[in-house]
């Protein structure tokens, strides 16, 4: 069954256009692009990798230490998962942002936490972390409700980005000439 006055048909423009794994939320995280595309991920990759070299030289040649992926983790989150503190004071000497918040609202504190790595805890607190949960994504793919953007409790929640519009309104299109045709599929 399709949905008569679906989200997509309520909510105006302009739209964002996606500048790549770049956070979009205002303390620097959340992804809500989704559908598998995120960058090269170099600095995440020499994060999980635990190579200090590697971080180093992803951000020398122009990599962003705050890459976030599709679910808006940045570098910083992967090492406070792993409690690896060298790894996380390197990333906040180039710049990390302490505090950037997840879709689901977490900050690195809160993975270090939910690990149980009481020293990272300590050291991001130290350096100036906060515990207190960001703001919730939904990444555009996901369904919402008809008035999903003109609810105060969604007021943060950037609008759709411009390329994912154009996809609705284009499937919308087909879509209708499908169901106009005297026989579907003919």
């Amino acid at each position: 069954m399709v949905e008569k006055n679906p989200w997509w048909k309520n909510v105006s423009g302009p739209f964002p256009t996606w500048q790549g794994p770049v956070g979009c939320k205002e303390d620097g995280g959340g992804c809500h692009y989704g559908r598998g595309k995120v960058g090269k991920m170099v600095v995440h990759r020499a994060v999980n990798n635990h190579d200090k070299q590697a971080i180093v030289k992803a951000v020398d040649a122009g990599e962003n230490v705050n890459e976030v992926e599709a679910a808006g983790n940045t570098p910083l989150h992967s090492a406070a998962y792993e409690g690896w503190l060298e790894g996380a004071e390197l990333l906040l000497s180039l710049g990390a942002k302490i505090n950037a918040s997840n879709n689901a609202s977490d900050r690195p504190w809160h993975w270090a936490r939910n690990m149980g790595h009481q020293a990272m805890m300590d050291m991001l607190v130290k350096n100036g972390a906060t515990t207190d949960q960001g703001q919730v994504l939904v990444q555009d793919h996901i369904p919402k409700v008809k008035d999903f953007f003109q609810k105060d409790c969604w007021a943060h929640h950037p609008k759709p980005y411009s390329e994912y519009m154009d996809w609705r309104k284009k499937a919308d299109e087909e879509y209708e000439a499908e169901r106009s045709k005297l026989i579907p599929g003919m």
